[in-house]
């Protein structure tokens, strides 16, 4: 083992924090943040600071399987290679498909996109990027002439004002958000605005929260637009050099929302005085940076949304100035490194689109042998098309379709239709590998050695610091092996990631002498050495524009210079034949669709089982109480999840995360619900939100089961509804079923059980199994609502040694004379709702402040900053919040 400490970039979201680890080749080593990284200066949210627990080998894929056997690599990439040749002669190129993940490093992607769009001929190349990404992607081709985010971090920093809009920072990007917090804190003058439908968490934190009508975020941007214009708003001046198409943009926005402000507001679902307000803080305030995600992107006019907000920005003239800017908040780690090399089947490389010259261009440097000429299948369409028999071969790497995309069940229905579906993950188990007919073992995080680019154009690198495991591989090797056996040898013969990051860098030099931004000329030579020592680097790197904001002076990646507002006139979602609003989002503690923080115990014990919140005046008159379980419902099919009660919630409006799949949750996952709408423009999926009906499942019986180590289900649970986490020691289920469970009971009393007990009053029957050290499994059945065991007792209780493990116990969920742990507030130092409590009992006097001191909850990540608030408001006096992070 080595003392040498790494420097590597945090595998989750766009922020790209920089981590150090202390010791090579340690699966259990504790992560840090690096504070020499510029993205994040030393903090990490929980998720980063947690990193350390998904490194474990559990459940890794770790040798290349061909029809459910054991293969070698040569075999599996010569039975790949065989099988791209057949299709692409039998039914021509646009039959193979890539399918790739933000997920994915530069140099992997760069790979995938040469082999397709060069070597192929086909622009199939798709991503899981189009579902978070492309509309922005859109809206600033649109607007600036090139995807060139103008953002730095800064910005957060240094904004008078800021606004969210569709962004729940808070949760998704931690990191930004307590960057924010700090400067507020530093700056009382400095305001925040979250424009969202929920009381989010960082909605609770703003000066200013407009709870808008869903979808409604383009009309309030349009509306702002005319307010600007009608009260000396705009920045004349600016617009005339710099900017075309302000007059029709104010015309369509006129049209769109007309010039009556209280009819505006209606429209947005806001109060007129409200919205009011924050247009006239808008107005007045020069450095305003406003912040966009999801809650606009993933909508059927996200692309139109995107630049309803840019338009404001540009006809006040704030662009790429200090404080001052339109901020796309990326979602994955290396979405943005994707786009830079054609990641999208309507880009080619480095920026290029399918315009002759481009493909001319490309195709020179490649030295290409069958360049694809037209854009190819974005991803709805393309799974559309493998539901029809015209994809004959997908390639998915690094990401899980049947859970992130919607209408699920289409999507399962659409991988049974393809010859071959060839999946690269790093785990062995995902919703989406039991349709491979060809599985291959993918290197994981800390075992990756290439290069991520961040939300402000931050390329980092990531370096590995673990022996990769079994035959995990590299995907950009793994797509280089396949290329050579199709006989593309010279074009993909790379020794290294190094080799394939400099050929992307030259790559970029055609892009000099262009308008176009994206460019790394500066290290299209880089040295090995060099690539090694790789510090955080914002492009463009040409060697001569300052590459710390773009567009800052006024000239744009257009023909003319100038940025283009865009008439734009977006859509709401129309309700049908459901009158509920299903809003999903992201959870605080977890990543996408589980398959990394879903492993580690810790990130699990903030939210274990899948809810979905709704107001209490919609549960009351559907007779739902807090924690029955619902049966979700629309035309594309059904979920179930547990009732969250929240008065933060709107009346007529639910929320459910986006991250349990069917590994997670038995019938469950928000995909089963949401439609294939997609945005006209950039193809992305309205995944945000989606009509629905709910009712309560009347289930007859309930219970859980607790395994120590075997994380498999019982076939015994196949046909129910359950809920799957993991614990330190074991495996958590809490399932439901409508039917009797008799024959699941004569089965468990015919066991090898310590310990069994019966109550016909109840209904109810519990069984427990011990080895040497403690309790081994558990089962509890029930016709009454059963409540979870207690995680800590669990644990504790694997290796308490059965002798201290009274019956008492085992109906209470706790050991003797102990009272309950309570639910996780602080993942980082453990901290539970009960110890705050306790606190507070003792110090009825107490603070934030002198809680964080006492229990240091909230003093590391400040992921829980916002909750640790709302308790110290409730339970003690009033005083000042502050922020400790």
């Amino acid at each position: 083992m080595s003392d040498t400490s790494v420097k590597t970039t945090c595998a989750y979201c766009g922020v790209g924090c920089g981590v150090s680890i202390p010791h090579s080749n340690d699966r259990t080593v504790q992560v840090r943040g690096d504070a020499s990284h510029p993205a994040n200066f030393g903090k990490l949210c929980v998720k980063g600071t947690h990193l350390g627990d998904v490194l474990p080998l559990r459940k890794r894929l770790l040798v290349p399987e061909v029809n459910g056997e054991p293969a070698s690599w040569e075999s599996a990439t010569e039975t790949i290679a065989e099988k791209i040749r057949s299709t692409l002669a039998e039914h021509g190129p646009d039959a193979f498909a890539f399918y790739l993940s933000g997920q994915l490093l530069t140099e992997d992607y760069y790979a995938a996109n040469k082999l397709a769009k060069g070597f192929l001929g086909t622009a199939n190349v798709d991503t899981n990027s189009r579902l978070c990404m492309s509309s922005a992607v859109a809206a600033h081709v649109r607007a600036f002439g090139e995807d060139a985010p103008p953002i730095n971090f800064e910005d957060i920093d240094q904004a008078e004002l800021l606004v969210l809009a569709g962004s729940n920072l808070a949760w998704a990007h931690p990191v930004l958000f307590q960057r924010r917090m700090r400067a507020q804190q530093a700056d009382g003058r400095k305001k925040l605005v979250v424009i969202d439908p929920r009381k989010s968490a960082s909605a609770k934190e703003a000066h200013l929260h407009l709870a808008i009508k869903p979808g409604a975020d383009g009309q309030l941007f349009n509306a702002l637009l005319v307010y600007l214009a009608a009260n000396d708003g705009c920045d004349t001046a600016y617009i005339e050099q710099h900017v075309e198409n302000f007059a029709d943009a104010l015309a369509a926005a006129k049209e769109d929302v007309g010039t009556d402000t209280a009819k505006q507001a209606e429209l947005c679902g806001l109060s007129e005085p409200q919205m009011l307000e924050f247009f006239a803080l808008f107005a007045n305030t020069a450095k305003t940076t406003t912040a966009w995600s999801m809650g606009l992107n993933q909508t059927e006019s996200g692309v139109d949304k995107g630049n309803a907000l840019i338009n404001v920005h540009l006809a006040t003239g704030r662009i790429g100035k200090p404080g001052a800017n339109a901020f796309s908040i990326t979602g994955q780690p290396n979405a943005m490194g994707g786009r830079e090399v054609g990641g999208l089947a309507n880009q080619l490389a480095v920026h290029r689109a399918f315009d002759e010259q481009s493909i001319q261009q490309v195709g020179d440097f490649w030295q290409a042998e069958k360049m694809a000429t037209k854009p190819g299948l974005k991803a709805v369409d393309l799974f559309d098309a493998c539901l029809e028999g015209k994809i004959k071969v997908l390639w998915i790497m690094a990401t899980n379709p049947v859970a992130s995309l919607p209408n699920a069940n289409k999507i399962r229905e659409a991988l049974k239709h393809v010859e071959t579906v060839i999946v690269s993950d790093v785990i062995g188990e995902t919703d989406t590998l039991n349709y491979a007919q060809i599985k291959l073992p993918a290197l994981a995080w800390g075992e990756k050695d290439g290069t991520v680019t961040n939300t402000d154009r931050l390329i980092s690198r990531q370096r590995p610091f673990l022996i990769a495991p079994g035959q995990a591989r590299a995907d950009w090797q793994a797509i280089a092996d396949v290329a050579k056996k199709l006989g593309f040898t010279q074009a993909f013969n790379w020794q290294n990631s190094h080799e394939v990051f400099r050929e992307h860098a030259q790559l970029s030099t055609i892009n000099s002498g262009t308008p176009l931004t994206f460019n790394l000329s500066a290290v299209a030579n880089l040295s090995f050495d060099d690539y090694q020592n790789w510090q955080p680097k914002q492009w463009p790197l040409d060697g001569k524009t300052d590459a710390s904001r773009l567009f800052g002076n006024g000239v744009f990646a257009t023909e003319n210079g100038k940025a283009n507002m865009v008439p734009v006139k977006p859509v709401t979602p129309v309700a049908g034949n459901h009158r509920f609003v299903l809003n999903t989002g992201r959870l605080r503690d977890q990543w996408h669709t589980m398959a990394r923080t879903g492993m580690a115990a810790t990130l699990n014990k903030h939210t274990n089982q899948l809810e979905v919140h709704l107001n209490p005046k919609d549960a009351r008159s559907h007779g739902i109480s807090n924690g029955d379980l619902l049966n979700i419902y629309s035309e594309q099919g059904e979920f179930y999840a547990l009732a969250r009660l929240e008065a933060a919630q709107n009346p007529g409006e639910l929320f459910a995360p986006m991250h349990w799949n069917e590994h997670f949750a038995g019938k469950g996952g928000v995909g089963n619900c949401l439609a294939s709408t997609v945005d006209p423009i950039s193809g992305q999926p309205a995944s945000k939100h989606s009509f629905v009906s709910f009712k309560k499942a009347e289930a007859k019986h309930n219970g859980f089961v607790f395994f120590k180590q075997d994380d498999e289900q019982p076939v015994w649970l196949k046909n129910t509804v359950w809920f799957k986490s993991y614990t330190g020691n074991g495996t958590l289920v809490k399932f439901y079923s409508d039917k009797p469970l008799a024959g699941f009971i004569d089965r468990l009393a015919e066991g090898d059980f310590d310990y069994s007990l019966h109550d016909s009053l109840s209904g109810s029957a519990q069984w427990a199994q011990f080895d040497a050290e403690g309790l081994n499994l558990w089962v509890t059945t029930s016709t009454e609502k059963c409540s979870w065991p207690e995680v800590t007792f669990l644990d504790e209780a694997t290796h308490a040694g059965a002798d201290n493990i009274s019956l008492n116990s085992l109906v209470t969920g706790n050991f003797d004379n102990e009272s309950s742990a309570g639910k996780t507030v602080c993942t980082c130092f453990g901290i539970t709702d009960t110890q705050i409590k306790s606190y507070f009992e003792v110090q009825p006097n107490g603070t934030l402040e002198s809680l964080q001191a006492e229990l240091k909850c909230g003093t590391n990540c400040g992921s829980c900053l916002t909750e640790l608030k709302e308790f110290t408001a409730e339970l003690a006096g009033p005083g000042e919040f502050y922020n400790a992070v």
